[in-house]
């Protein structure tokens, strides 16, 4: 039998809905993921986040109390180690640009659209772990870089320097 490339990881699920935590369980132990935790919301997220530090965080977006989007946001300001930097897959059925900038502006590494499917999911596990973008922390925005693409920039630098994690 092959050994998963995804064995060693950790992961969080966060879902208001039991039957998308359940699939998404289910989807992530099909894939070979042994370490899969679950919560129903963003705060007893963030203590199950804060107890088992896991590799990457998958969240919905729409949850009450606490969102995915308000979830990701007290993710991103944790400073120092590497725990703030941990990728974040939002799975939401809210695809309009404006929740996909939203996403994007708090620092969501990769978005997953519903109805999601294994594939989707393995593509966006295998997208945090084996192309991982670089981590940027400016005044305005900590999280993964928004740029997909490594092009260099001709224009004047109106932001001045940028650390890269």
């Amino acid at each position: 039998m092959t050994q998963s490339i995804f064995k060693s990881l950790t992961v969080l699920v966060v879902d208001d809905s039991a039957y998308m935590r359940h699939l998404l369980m289910t989807l992530l132990h099909a894939l070979g993921v042994s370490d899969v935790h679950v919560a129903a919301e963003g705060d007893e997220a963030w203590e199950m986040f804060r107890r088992y530090e896991p590799d990457i965080v998958i969240t919905d977006a729409a949850m009450l109390p606490v969102d995915g989007f308000s979830f990701a946001e007290r993710l991103r300001n944790i400073t120092g180690g590497g725990l703030g930097m941990v990728p974040i897959i939002m799975v939401s059925g809210h695809t309009d640009l404006a929740s996909i900038e939203r996403a994007r502006d708090v620092g969501i590494t990769e978005f997953l659209s519903k109805p999601i499917s294994a594939r989707s999911l393995y593509q966006r596990l295998i997208q945090v772990i084996d192309r991982p973008r670089q981590f940027v922390e400016t005044p305005t925005y900590r999280g993964p870089d928004r740029r997909r693409r490594n092009q260099p920039y001709d224009g004047v630098d109106r932001r001045g320097a940028v650390a890269l994690l």
